[in-house]
């Protein structure tokens, strides 16, 4: 039996305390002394509002309750592209965690060092380079986003670990494991190598449409959710959402591996108190809800774009081209991936039909 807990709440007075209390407080997972890594998503570099990242107030409110539990709490995560010093520094100004932790005088990750590790219980990865952060705690709280996924239609708790492989491997993994499915068991097998003492939801201001970056649209949802099972809380978020849980691709997996839990619990409020009514999913999982194949969907170029080149840049294959300041896709080359989608600046490039 595994305990989701669901609260209505906003940043003003996130309440992660009365979130934590059905599941023994932030003292039953943090000592004194405890390093505390908060692993949050900081896919891009992206303002508050714009809903790409945790929200700064969110991961302050957690930072307070870490500090009254004797924690020593840290925040780190590896965003897309370059993991370099430079990249997050800008990643940490503009999403407000630099402020935040300037006034809440707690460190930011700034070491960029990479460590191979075995995964001996790995589906599809044996070994993977992993962020050198990830090792510098005692404990590991992760704090995801509530947001739509183009590739893997939802990006919850169990995606938020993937942020302790490099940025550059994340994009070869694309690259190496094309398939759904696939990429859904490398999900799996990073968050069973360092899975976190416990989830905490940011849901207040979540995403929807084409995410997980800047071409999905901000929706005030006014949630947040705690558990210690990413697998449980994502199956949590479906319900609310209204869709079967197996359709989402890690899920699925998850499923397939036996890592459902038998009976989950609400202390508090449960999916069906909370129905997210006309939530809009990605074009690419709209089957989820017409029964319609999207094997068909894949990255469409958009008057929007300036010819900056970042896809070019992030392309795992090579499809993409800047030529007379317009990105091009060679579709005979694309796998889907969508990493070009995730990484545009300009919100030029939308999933939709291809050829």
């Amino acid at each position: 039996m595994t305990d989701v807990s669901i609260i209505k709440t906003t940043y003003i007075k996130p309440e992660i305390e009365r979130l934590l209390k059905p599941l023994g407080g932030m003292g039953r997972f943090i000592e004194k002394g405890d390093r505390v890594l908060l692993k949050v998503n900081l896919l891009s570099p992206s303002e508050p509002e714009k809903a790409v990242t945790t929200h700064p107030e969110f991961v302050r409110a957690v930072v307070r309750e870490v500090k009254k539990a004797g924690g020593s709490p840290f925040i780190g995560d590896s965003p897309i592209g370059r993991f370099s010093r430079r990249n997050l520094k800008k990643i940490y100004r503009m999403t407000g965690i630099e402020e935040m932790a300037r006034e809440e005088q707690i460190s930011l990750n700034y070491d960029t060092g990479t460590k191979r590790l075995s995964i001996s219980g790995g589906t599809i990865l044996k070994q993977s380079p992993i962020c050198s952060y990830a090792f510098n705690a005692d404990k590991i709280i992760a704090l995801p986003k509530l947001k739509t996924h183009s590739f893997q239609y939802m990006t919850l708790a169990c995606k938020v670990m993937y942020g302790i492989v490099p940025g550059l491997t994340k994009v070869k993994y694309h690259a190496l494991f094309p398939r759904r499915a696939g990429f859904a068991d490398i999900l799996l097998d990073i968050y069973l190598l360092l899975k976190p003492s416990l989830i905490i939801m940011d849901g207040i201001l979540g995403m929807e449409g084409e995410g997980p970056g800047g071409g999905g649209d901000p929706v005030e949802l006014g949630l947040a959710l705690a558990s210690t099972d990413a697998v449980a809380m994502d199956i949590s978020v479906c319900r609310m959402i209204g869709i079967e849980p197996v359709g989402i691709p890690v899920l699925k997996r998850a499923k397939i591996r036996r890592l459902w839990p038998e009976k989950i619990e609400y202390p508090l409020l449960r999916p069906e108190d909370n129905p997210i009514k006309g939530f809009r999913l990605p074009n690419t999982a709209l089957h989820l809800l017409t029964g319609n194949n999207a094997s068909n969907i894949g990255p469409v170029i958009t008057d929007r774009c300036i010819g900056c080149g970042e896809c070019e840049k992030i392309c795992p294959k090579g499809a993409v081209t800047v030529v007379d300041r317009l990105a091009r896709v060679m579709y005979s080359k694309c796998i889907r991936c969508l990493c070009c989608h995730e990484i545009c600046p300009e919100r030029a490039i939308k999933p939709g039909k291809i050829p």
